[in-house]
């Protein structure tokens, strides 16, 4: 991934980013229905219920938890996307079913994140709103989104570096103030292309229609098209409609997912700059650990370090007692000498072997004897 290679511009993270969305998308639906599901089934538990109960106070308790697990899987379903996408961008494959899985402990981290920056957001909003001044609401407005600036990757943060509610707001705020111009020069950037994007499509609107048409793509005609498009909808068969409401509602999904692959490939690429070049590598190739795994990386590194330092411990004892290590190896590769396992005939053998051996080394045992005997009788009759 060249996010991981340094700097990138905002023009080559949008152009991966929609690369990404691209990749991404089947995983997200699957995920969509997957939530779908269990919402539904959420629902026909809550409803079957109730109506056992029959009791409009049963019903009020039933029905109440419904909202809030649907608004906490909305949660889920945000944060399984920015693990998802990360994963693209990673070049790492992740199923629905482990993004959903994953993502339950660190959506509670972010639901009492956001809850800590928005009690001081509304908090400061409300104080604000108390002025007289226009002119000071909207500067103290402004003010006030560019110091919430620096939360905005408390998401990633939990997702994706397995920090908890507090280490997150603190990981996204030091890595946005270490790059502050750089992100308001990348959301100016971002702002200028939507709206591009937006008058290409009004203008290729405009031109496309028809001229009984071309009046609803001017700002009166969009008043005017509010209030006849439900009458226009209400005259098409239902089978269009249906279909129509199914592409739009995966174009906002699409859409969504591109801002939040641009988002996320953003938050990638100024995290690995502030990181050393092995440990980019080393993020990739680790991938998002989770917060149970933590504890045994240390081991392991303290154990490395230990077997590096009896592995120099037994070198310089080679070094300084050479011949001693010399006999402990040959001792040790007699030991470590095979065992062959042979049958009687082989057995047989080698025992002729062995006695042939023997005689062989008798006689010449006996010619050594007679050779000195002659020659020392020679030496008599010499002398």
């Amino acid at each position: 991934m060249e996010l991981r290679n340094g700097p990138v511009s905002i023009f080559k993270i949008v152009f991966y980013a929609l690369k990404v969305s691209n990749q991404a998308f089947g995983t997200v639906l699957a995920l969509m229905f997957l939530m779908a599901a269990f919402i539904a089934l959420l629902s026909v538990i809550c409803f079957g219920v109730s109506t056992l109960i029959n009791n409009p106070l049963g019903l009020t308790a039933i029905s109440l938890p419904l909202p809030l697990l649907t608004t906490f899987l909305e949660v889920v379903f945000t944060v399984a996307t920015v693990y998802i996408l990360a994963a693209r961008f990673e070049k790492r494959g992740t199923s629905a079913y482990e993004s959903f899985r994953d993502c339950l402990v660190p959506a509670i981290y972010f639901i009492i994140s956001s809850l800590l920056v928005g009690i001081v957001f509304y908090a400061l909003l409300f104080g604000l709103m108390q002025l007289s001044s226009l002119t000071i609401k909207l500067v103290g407005g402004l003010l006030l989104c560019l110091l919430l600036l620096p939360f905005c990757f408390t998401i990633h943060a939990i997702a994706l570096r397995n920090e908890g509610p507090l280490s997150a707001l603190r990981y996204s705020w030091d890595l946005v103030t270490r790059h502050y111009w750089r992100m308001l020069w990348n959301i100016f950037c971002l702002g200028l292309m939507g709206l591009f994007v937006i008058l290409a499509v009004f203008s290729l609107c405009k031109a496309l229609l028809s001229a009984q048409y071309a009046a609803f793509a001017s700002p009166h005609g969009l008043a005017a098209l509010q209030t006849l498009a439900p009458l226009w909808l209400l005259q098409q068969p239902k089978l269009y409609i249906i279909l129509g409401s199914i592409i739009l509602v995966l174009l906002y999904l699409y859409f969504c997912l591109f801002v939040q692959a641009v988002w996320t490939g953003l938050f990638l690429n100024l995290d690995y700059a502030d990181r050393p070049v092995q440990s980019r590598d080393l993020d990739a190739q680790e991938g998002f650990t989770s917060r149970t795994v933590l504890p045994d990386v240390g081991i392991k590194q303290t154990s490395v370090q230990t077997t590096t330092d009896d592995a120099m411990a037994s070198h310089m004892e080679q070094v300084y007692n050479a011949q001693d290590h010399l006999a402990q190896a040959l001792q040790a590769e007699e030991d470590r000498m095979p065992t062959i396992l042979f049958d009687e005939d082989m057995a047989k053998e080698l025992a002729e072997n062995e006695e042939k051996m023997r005689r062989h080394q008798e006689e010449a045992s006996q010619k050594k004897d007679l050779d000195e005997q002659k020659s020392i009788k020679i030496s008599d009759k010499t002398l």
